[in-house]
């Protein structure tokens, strides 16, 4: 059984019908040799069969996380709609290939939607979901592997599922902190040009009299409101830069 459990998992099936009752089947088997491991461990019955069982265990798993992380992949080059297929070289039948050579094996109808597809495999849309998650996290799936080995458990998808969602929120925390960051710096930006552009040119009434030669009466009222505004800021910036000297003296 257990031979038979090694060459399984390093001879998947090419064709996405037969990977699917592959993980089909496969699952409930895996159900099953868990709860004998259930049982073993209940009854206290020699150790070496609850390890055979539970080596059993971690290559069926790991089969069916490459089964699965397969069908991922070639899920993703189904198009939603149905209608010419890009991703599948056309034939003179309705059924086309994948133009790439390792999924020779792998057939689809092109009046099939991925919806069709994905229902006549007997999957749920929300399976096929998690088992692009897995084809778009390879390395996460053979950490998890790995993980398992080293720890001798059994790898599950729900633990791959987890390590992606954090790594998800990780990359967004990371991805907020730099916009962040970016507003920062455009606001000291902003600031920096308050502070030194009005002073940038020398006031006199005659670099004045040039400005405002030419301006309306609005123009100038709108100027004026300008001007209001950047003292009242200017005043905000001096008066936020006391308290910090206040702050800096403290210490």
């Amino acid at each position: 059984m257990q031979e038979g459990i090694i060459i399984q998992n390093q001879q998947l099936p090419d064709k996405i019908e037969d990977l699917a009752k592959f993980v089909l089947v496969g699952r409930e088997k895996l159900t099953s040799v868990r709860a004998e491991i259930r049982a073993i461990s209940k009854l206290e019955l020699a150790e070496e069969v609850r390890e055979q069982k539970r080596e059993e265990a971690q290559m069926l798993a790991e089969a069916l996380l490459d089964a699965e992380t397969r069908i991922g992949d070639l899920l993703k080059q189904i198009p939603t709609a149905s209608g010419k297929r890009t991703d599948l070289q056309p034939k003179d039948t309705d059924v086309h290939r994948s133009e790439d050579k390792s999924d020779t094996n792998v057939e689809f109808n092109k009046r099939e939607t991925k919806k069709e597809v994905i229902e006549r495999l007997g999957f749920t849309q929300k399976q096929a979901q998690r088992f692009e998650i897995l084809a778009n996290n390879k390395e996460i799936v053979e950490q998890v592997k790995a993980e398992a080995r080293e720890n001798d458990d059994v790898p599950n998808r729900s633990t791959v599922l987890q390590l992606v969602k954090q790594k998800s929120k990780e990359e967004q925390d990371y991805e907020k902190e730099c916009k962040n960051l970016n507003k920062a710096h455009a606001i000291y930006c902003r600031i920096n040009d308050a502070v030194y552009k009005p002073i940038s040119v020398e006031v006199t009434e005659e670099n004045v009299g040039y400005w405002v030669e030419d301006m309306s009466l609005q123009e100038m009222e709108e100027e004026e409101k300008n001007i209001d505004e950047a003292i009242f800021n200017l005043n905000e910036i001096k008066r936020i830069m006391k308290n910090y000297k206040v702050i800096r003296r403290v210490k």
